[in-house]
């Protein structure tokens, strides 16, 4: 009888008490309703994103998952080393804020230069700029990279030129992985990889950073030498990784679409308020171009190619 009266006790507990799933979670998160800032921003909460001419683009809500614990206080201030090296920095700085759409500058917190130049003196490198608790740009690394190879070649019986597009892109909070393969290049491995927030007519793109997966492609590191994406040394792949999934999460402009294919050079998606409209992501923002910065830097240093 005593166990009786129990079950039944547990049952009616267990009507006034709903179940929690993620995946009702999920369905709530995704179904929630678009608002609004007290300045008038559009927040997107509903699967439907709109540009300024009125394109209407269906994506999935973003909720940014918490990453690992990685301790970045492991990371050294950084110190330019020369006056070259001070030049390069303040050279990558100018170059990509000059190029960065005013109106979506403040919402990034890590910004990263890339050259796929090959040429020196600034080939081949990434600039990372970050703010500080004062809201200042400070540096933060130069790293020698890998980009795409430039030149025409046979892959599989098929002519193609691996590049990596000159353009300003977000990184897709969806597709970071710390293991991946590449389903184009006979599963490559990609460690720690970034997949580009890009759109080529309705399809993701393969672009991303990621780490050099071999001994042979890490001595290569400095030269053009990949099939499209930016390889970093694993140490810095690594490290770049986890300081964005852990430090940069927050809202950030949706970039304007035309037939399916993302802006490459920053451009805001607007409603029809003209407000811009933002999702969740990762307040980080990527630049990269053909520039070798000859004849721009002092000292004058001869330079041979």
């Amino acid at each position: 009888m005593l166990l009786r009266s129990v079950s039944v006790a547990l049952a009616a507990l267990a009507l006034t008490v709903p179940a929690y799933s993620q995946s009702q979670d999920t369905l709530q998160i995704a179904s929630a309703m678009t608002t609004r800032t007290e300045d008038g921003r559009l927040i997107v909460r509903s699967p439907l994103v709109t540009d300024e001419r009125d394109f209407i683009h269906r994506r999935r809500a973003r909720a940014v998952a918490p990453a690992p614990v990685y301790d970045m206080r492991q990371t050294q201030a950084f110190e330019p080393s020369d006056t070259l090296q001070q030049g390069r920095i303040d050279l990558a700085q100018g170059r990509m804020f000059e190029a960065l759409p005013d109106e979506i500058e403040s919402y990034f917190d890590l910004f990263m230069y890339v050259s796929k130049s090959d040429r020196q003196p600034m080939g081949q490198r990434m600039f990372i700029f970050e703010r500080d608790t004062e809201g200042s740009l400070q540096p933060y690394a130069e790293w020698r990279v890998s980009t795409g190879r430039e030149v025409p070649e046979m892959w599989k019986g098929r002519r193609q030129v691996p590049s990596t597009p000159e353009g300003i892109y977000k990184l897709d909070p969806d597709r970071f992985y710390a293991t991946y393969f590449s389903r184009l290049y006979d599963n490559a491995p990609m460690p720690h990889a970034m997949f580009f927030d890009l759109r080529h007519r309705g399809n993701p793109t393969g672009l991303a950073i990621h780490a050099a997966g071999s001994a042979s492609k890490i001595a290569r590191l400095g030269r053009r030498d990949s099939g499209g994406c930016i390889r970093l040394s694993p140490k810095n792949a690594k490290e770049l990784f986890y300081k964005i999934k852990n430090t940069t999460a927050g809202m950030v402009p949706v970039f304007a679409e035309t037939r399916g294919s993302t802006d490459r050079w920053g451009r805001a998606a607007r409603d029809g308020r003209g407000q811009l409209v933002l999702e969740h992501g990762y307040k980080a923002v990527l630049m990269i171009e053909d520039f070798d910065g000859r004849g721009m830097i002092a000292p004058v240093v001869a330079y041979t190619h």
